[in-house]
Order: structure tokens, then C-alpha cells, then sequence
């Protein structure tokens, strides 16, 4: 009779361990199945102004360059995607129409830029009339799919961008003249500009 109850009582508690590793899976399986993208790059919204960003700029050094985001505008600290996946949707605010080669690249903490991989070219549209007028700014949106990893950011190879915010001064954004090439290794940037990039990605 003892020894019955004492299998019995083994049972049960291997059926219960059974169920809670049956429910930890089940948890990991759900979570896996419902990630939660992240953004990162400038807060945008319709109400951030291209400000002075009507024509588009050009590099500092002429022909084409790599621009780097080096402060995300309404989002200090945000330059860098919080986590590994692919970047799955790109957002930007321009001025006038414009186009760009997307790059995603790693920059060190003293302006070493590194381009890690190459995206897609992006067409954009820019503003109308009717945007200035009522201080209502369109915010454009491509989709991508793109690798990137933890601590990566956003940067655009083309000669001239509207994608800017210009009423402000210091570092905020990187020049590379000549453009970043994945074949290079680390390089320092060549100029530096006020105005910020108004680009924000989407990673999953």
C-alpha cells in the first residue's frame, strides 16, 4: 500500500513538471510570434517642419557624400536601433523631391563610420503648397527589409537632401565625402552639419 502512494505522488509531480515546461513553450512560441517592432532615428510627426530645408542641400565638400545621422531630431540618444532584426519600414520628412541610397552603417562614439550594409534606393516626394501653408507636413513611408543589428543607424549616400531640419547648429549629422563604400574600413567624417536628418526606421 505504501509503495503505491509513493509512485503515485512521483507521478503526479512529473505531470506537473511536464505541464510547466508544456506552458513555458507555449510562452516563448506566443512571444515569438507577437515581437514588437521598435523605432529609432528622429521623432516625426506631421506637425516637424523641414525647416529651411525648401531646396535641398547640398554636401558640404560638392559632389556625393554619405550623411550620417549623428543626433535624432526630438529623440537625443535615439540614433541607434535598440535591437537586432530587419528594418522594416523607413519614415522620412523632405522638403522638395529627392532620392538617396540607404545605408546602414555603425559609428563610434568619435565619428568612425563604418558601412555595414546597403539598402534600397529611396524616391521621395516632398512637400506641396498646401503642406506650408497650414503647417501640416507629410511623412513619407517605404517599406524595406534589410538587416541590421544592435547599435546600428541610418545614413544616405546622395549629393543633396531635403530630408533636414535646419534651426539648430552643432554635430548633427556626418558627412563622408567620397560616399562610404562597404569595402572600407572605418573612416572619420570629413564635415559635420547643424541641420538634423528626419529619418526614423522601424526594426522587427
Amino acid at each position: 500500500m505504501t509503495n503505491t502512494n509513493t509512485i503515485s505522488n512521483s507521478t503526479r509531480r512529473t505531470i506537473a513538471a511536464l505541464l510547466t515546461l508544456a506552458a513555458a513553450v507555449a510562452a516563448l512560441v506566443a512571444g515569438a510570434g507577437t515581437a514588437q517592432a521598435a523605432k529609432f532615428g528622429s521623432d516625426l510627426n506631421s506637425s516637424v517642419q523641414p525647416s529651411n530645408a525648401g531646396q535641398a542641400h547640398d554636401c558640404e565638400a560638392g559632389g556625393k557624400c554619405t550623411w550620417v545621422m549623428g543626433e535624432a531630431y526630438g529623440n537625443p540618444g535615439g540614433e541607434e536601433s535598440p535591437k537586432k532584426g530587419y528594418l522594416k519600414k523607413v519614415k522620412l520628412i523632405a522638403g522638395e523631391a529627392g532620392k538617396f541610397k540607404l545605408q546602414i552603417v555603425k559609428t563610434t562614439s568619435d565619428g568612425h563610420t563604418k558601412v555595414k550594409r546597403n539598402g534600397p534606393k529611396i524616391h521621395y516626394q516632398g512637400q506641396e503648397q498646401y503642406n506650408w501653408d497650414n503647417d501640416d507636413y507629410k511623412v513619407e513611408k517605404f517599406k524595406t527589409r534589410v538587416k541590421i543589428k544592435a547599435g546600428e543607424r541610418l545614413a544616405i549616400k546622395t549629393k543633396s537632401t531635403s530630408t533636414l531640419r535646419c534651426s539648430s547648429g552643432g554635430d548633427n549629422n556626418l558627412q563622408h565625402n567620397p560616399p562610404l563604400k562597404k569595402k572600407d574600413g572605418y573612416r572619420v567624417y570629413d564635415d559635420t552639419d547643424g541641420c538634423w536628418m528626419l529619418i526614423q526606421g522601424k526594426v522587427k
